[in-house]
């Protein structure tokens, strides 16, 4: 799986709506201005967001988004997944009728234990996980997520 613009775009746009949790809406120009991202993409990329049911929006002079969970009840599979439809290694694991192969193939369940393994460990992180981070570091910028991680 190659992370996408997609999704790097809109996973730093729902972690800036998530720093935010309980306060106001977080007006899109707010997000396109401190995450140097282009208001026009940027609308898209909420926009699937929204529709996914991971932010909702608000009209209006002090409209915006905001998360529609907790921070601590949104994982990173859920944002990755709402972003990007191909999340797989390669395709076989999904559609194994796109190869002729797929039935008899040496190396499909590799792949399929891969893909799991990855999907696994992105649900593993939640927004809640990433903001502490951020906030020990005290600043906005995202550690790397082995820093997060637990045994």
């Amino acid at each position: 799986m190659k992370v996408n613009t997609k999704v790097r775009y809109g996973l730093r746009a729902i972690l800036q709506i998530a720093d935010n949790y309980g306060g106001e809406p977080v007006p899109i120009s707010a997000i396109s201005e401190s995450q140097e991202i282009s208001g026009k993409y940027l609308e898209q990329v909420v926009g699937t967001l929204r529709k996914a049911e991971l932010i909702t929006s608000r009209k209006g002079v002090r409209g915006g988004y905001t998360l529609s969970r907790s921070p601590e009840e949104i994982n990173l599979w859920e944002v990755i997944t709402a972003l990007d439809s191909h999340t797989t290694l390669v395709d076989c694991v999904l559609e194994p009728e796109v190869c002729d192969r797929s039935d008899d193939c040496l190396t499909r369940s590799i792949w399929t234990l891969l893909s799991k393994r990855m999907q696994d460990f992105w649900k593993s992180f939640t927004l809640a996980d990433l903001l502490v981070t951020m906030r020990e570091a005290g600043d906005s910028k995202l550690q790397q997520l082995s820093d997060l991680e637990r045994t």
